[in-house]
Order: structure tokens, then sequence, then C-alpha cells
């Protein structure tokens, strides 16, 4: 893709994107990935991608449950649902799921697992809050 098709589908702007050419950056990989990809097959990834977003939000269940190593204590969504409906924590696994929520969860993630589990938005809100 071409700098300007990256920034108009990607919205990355043409300075930042400079910056990442450069071999010492950290998304070095990604602006040679960019720049090799034709635009029409980003978007069809794009909309893959979209559509697997509608289907069942997992990235929030994911970001709780990479930050916990041991895979026998993962979370389930009916959990997350439980903690973010208002239910106060109650374990330390509890307590430190909705500090990763609140501190590495992007305001999409949650906004994605809240509607699609039909979760209250003044309870999130109020949850998120305290």
């Amino acid at each position: 893709m071409k700098i300007k098709e990256i920034d108009e589908i990607l919205g990355v702007a043409p300075a930042t994107f400079n910056d990442w050419k450069h071999a010492s950056h950290d998304k070095y990989n990604l602006a040679k990935l960019l720049a090799a990809l034709p635009a029409n097959i980003a978007i069809e990834y794009i909309k893959k991608a979209d559509a697997i977003a509608q289907s069942k939000p997992i990235m929030l269940l994911s970001t709780v449950n990479c930050s916990i190593s041991d895979k026998s204590k993962h979370l389930k969504a009916s959990q997350i649902k439980a903690i973010l409906s208002g239910k106060l924590p109650d374990t330390p696994l509890e307590k430190y799921a909705l500090k990763i929520i609140k501190t590495e969860a992007s305001q999409i993630e949650i906004e994605q697992f809240a509607s699609y589990y039909k979760i209250p938005k003044l309870k999130l809100l109020k949850t998120l809050n305290d």
C-alpha cells in the first residue's frame, strides 16, 4: 500500500508510518508488511476481522486471561460479565481481572463485550469508575 492508503484505511499518519520504517523501530516489520500488502487485500482482511468481532467478543476475555499465567485459573466470559454487571469481586483473581480490564483493555473491547452480553451501561460505568 502507499502511505496515503495506509493513512486512509488504517488511520496511521504518514509521519508515524515513516517513523515505523526505520529498522530500529518496534513496528518496523509491521511497516514492511503494510507497504507490501495491496490495499484491496487489506480491506478484505479488515472486513473479515469485523465479521469475526461481531460474532462473539473474545478480545476482552483474551486480554484478561493473557495476564493470568496459570491456565487453570482463566476466567470464563460469564465471570467477567458478572464483574462488569456490578458484582463485587470476591476473590483476588476477580479483583485482578477488574484491574486488568480498567488498565489494559481498550474501550472498544469493553464496549463490544458489554453490548454482546447486554450489560447495562450504568452498571458498566459504575463498575469501571469505582
